[in-house]
């Protein structure tokens, strides 16, 4: 029996590790797909949540290459695949990893030009409560982009009122063969 919460939610033991090869086949095509759609430039400052084996912030190194790029994630063991994984942008200061979760964010208002969540957002303890966390450190008019692949049981259904109640603005729902980009502007109206 799978145990998804060790597999998926906090990470560990084999059924973690079984849970990154997965999230390593399945997220690394979705990582290029979504974070265009953040818009972001050389020198920005981006936050991902939920960053797993870091995949995504292996990417997101290409486009913010001279920025900034935070991960925060709550499993020791997706934090070193991660370090593993990013090892030479971790050591230049390039990425910086936090361990915790998107509900209670270490930063100052308006600090992050971009947001980005891969395959996690239906697993936030209170997503109202971490979407209205990653708006405050956002910037206005800065994108959060969260995105589903197909075999993540993500679905697209009640997303938009949620980031609606959160002070999003803009939202839009792209759907590919990858799976499902949710696009949200950060309004700099406080909810």
């Amino acid at each position: 029996m799978l145990d998804m919460y060790r597999m998926f939610v906090v990470p560990e033991g084999k059924s973690g590790e079984k849970g990154a090869e997965m999230m390593v086949d399945l997220g690394d095509a979705m990582a290029r797909e979504a974070i265009p759609f953040l818009g972001l430039g050389q020198k920005d400052r981006v936050i991902e949540i939920g960053f797993g084996p870091g995949i995504g912030l292996e990417t997101l190194v290409k486009t913010v290459s001279q920025g900034t790029i935070v991960g925060i994630d709550p499993s020791e063991l997706m934090h070193r695949l991660a370090s593993e994984r990013n090892k030479d942008s971790i050591v230049s200061g390039k990425i910086t990893l936090i361990k915790g979760t998107v509900e209670n964010l270490p930063f100052d208002d308006d600090y992050f030009n971009g947001a980005m969540a891969m395959d996690n957002m239906y697993f936030w303890s209170d997503p109202l409560r971490g979407l209205t966390e990653l708006k405050r450190v956002l910037l206005p008019g800065s994108k959060l982009v969260c995105s589903f692949t197909p075999h993540s049981g993500g679905s697209k259904k009640g997303w938009g009122k949620l980031f609606e109640r959160a002070g999003y603005v803009d939202f839009t729902l792209l759907e590919s063969a990858l799976g499902i980009c949710m696009v949200a502007e950060a309004s700099g109206v406080s909810v």
